[in-house]
């Protein structure tokens, strides 16, 4: 991405981190929608928590690279 030339690789991992702490904040609020009965978010859980997974992978490799 271009918008990944401009910035540091320190505000890189720092995106991604942030990025990754939403995605389970995402994902923890549809598992509370999903308890409270409402099972129709099973799908929004699964795919908040594969971003979270991806963006937590995603960190690892750009700290690896620090």
């Amino acid at each position: 991405m271009a918008s990944d030339l401009i910035r540091s690789p320190a505000v890189r991992l720092l995106h991604a981190r942030q990025d990754h702490a939403i995605c389970l904040r995402l994902a923890a609020s549809y598992r509370y929608r999903i308890v409270a009965g409402e099972t129709n978010q099973r799908e929004a859980h699964a795919w908040a928590l594969g971003l979270a997974r991806r963006w937590r992978l995603v960190a690892a490799e750009r700290s690896e690279t620090r």
